[in-house]
């Protein structure tokens, strides 16, 4: 058994406050360092949903994980703080099973997975409910080169003796200007805004090329959700917010939308990446709709499998009740019952991510 920091006690259900309204927009969640993590050992026929999954789905994405693990040296500790998710030796053979057997059923999946892994509830001080989001993949349009309608800059991480642990105001504004770090420009900063929210976007440029840029810093000012404050100030109700609703305000409001965006000072830096076709997380590997969540690697290594159950966002449909695997990160992902669910690309994924701010529970399933 992984030497973990598990309690064997009953967790104390907690309703978050933020819990209405669109995702990371409203939903901020803080994190406090002086908490402790607890793992609450648990059986799979405990787990809600686990005999209806079609864990088959999500074997795809843990071979993904697999592969990127099994690059790690025996002794590579799965997680920057000891004692969370063990060394990269204690899942190995678990991915060498995975990678030699061909599942054909959800059911040799399952009794797979119940042979080989153990799950536990994440509770925070006791608190085992925390808040769920979405997220999608925007497709931005761009250029190289800063003309006509492309006047919006989107930047790279700066390099040494640049001071980027400035407010976002003051990056819209124009204080990295002609340092050399804009990777392009874009023509919407209202999606530009979005796209740093989600962490990762593509871009398609002029001549028909199209780029991946992923989440490689951040400018070290908290998230501020500005959703909360459009409800705050009365222009939206917990009822209407959504991204959709947001950003039809911003838009219908033009000379009032950076204020409320930089309401938020928190600032992205993008890193560049060839457009493969893949959509690539911050594991390096690509994301699979449904099955990839991003997740605070204070409390959770990536790679791990995970146990979802959280509240639909979609009216009538059955919860989100399904395996997972933690292959993403979020400037606004913090705490440890927490997380961003990826929904894929295209206009039904952000439908979907804009209106998740669901209420649930998170399961680790860690090597036996």
């Amino acid at each position: 058994m992984i030497n973990r920091i598990i309690k064997n006690i009953a967790p104390k259900i907690t309703t978050l406050a933020l819990s209405v309204g669109f995702m990371v927009l409203l939903a901020g969640c803080s994190k406090n360092e002086t908490k402790d993590l607890d793992l609450i050992p648990t059986s799979f026929d405990n787990l809600p949903g686990w005999h209806q999954d079609r864990q088959m789905e999500a074997l795809p994405a843990l071979a993904h994980s697999c592969r990127a693990l099994e690059r790690k040296s025996d002794s590579a500790e799965m997680i920057t703080k000891p004692d969370r998710s063990g060394k990269a030796k204690d899942w190995k053979s678990f991915c060498r099973i995975l990678e030699d057997t061909s599942f054909k059923t959800n059911e040799q999946a399952r009794d797979f997975l119940e042979s080989h892994l153990t799950p536990y509830q994440i509770a925070l001080d006791g608190e085992s409910e925390g808040t769920f989001t979405g997220y999608y993949i925007p497709i931005l349009k761009g250029s190289r080169t800063r003309h006509g309608p492309y006047q919006t800059p989107l930047y790279k991480f700066p390099r040494k003796g640049i001071n980027y642990k400035i407010p976002r105001s003051k990056i819209v504004g124009g204080a990295l200007k002609g340092k050399g770090v804009e990777i392009l420009w874009v023509d919407d900063p209202i999606e530009a805004f979005f796209v740093q929210i989600q962490g990762t976007g593509r871009v398609r440029l002029v001549n028909g090329q199209e780029i991946r840029l992923s989440m490689a810093g951040q400018n070290g000012y908290p998230y501020f959700p500005i959703g909360k404050a459009l409800i705050d100030q009365g222009i939206l109700t917990s009822q209407t917010v959504s991204m959709q609703t947001i950003k039809k305000w911003l838009r219908e409001n033009p000379k009032k939308a950076e204020s409320i965006m930089s309401l938020n000072q928190s600032y992205v830096f993008f890193k560049e990446t060839p457009w493969t076709g893949d959509v690539v997380g911050s594991q390096n590997v690509p994301l699979t709709a449904h099955r990839s969540m991003a997740i605070d690697r204070e409390y959770i290594s990536l790679g791990t499998p995970l146990w979802l159950d959280a509240s639909n966002p979609a009216p009538g449909k059955h919860a989100l009740q399904q395996l997972m695997v933690a292959q993403d990160t979020g400037g606004a992902i913090k705490g440890a019952v927490r997380g961003d669910y990826y929904w894929g690309v295209g206009d039904q994924a952000a439908i979907d991510a804009g209106h998740m701010n669901s209420t649930g529970s998170l399961y680790l399933l860690l090597p036996r």
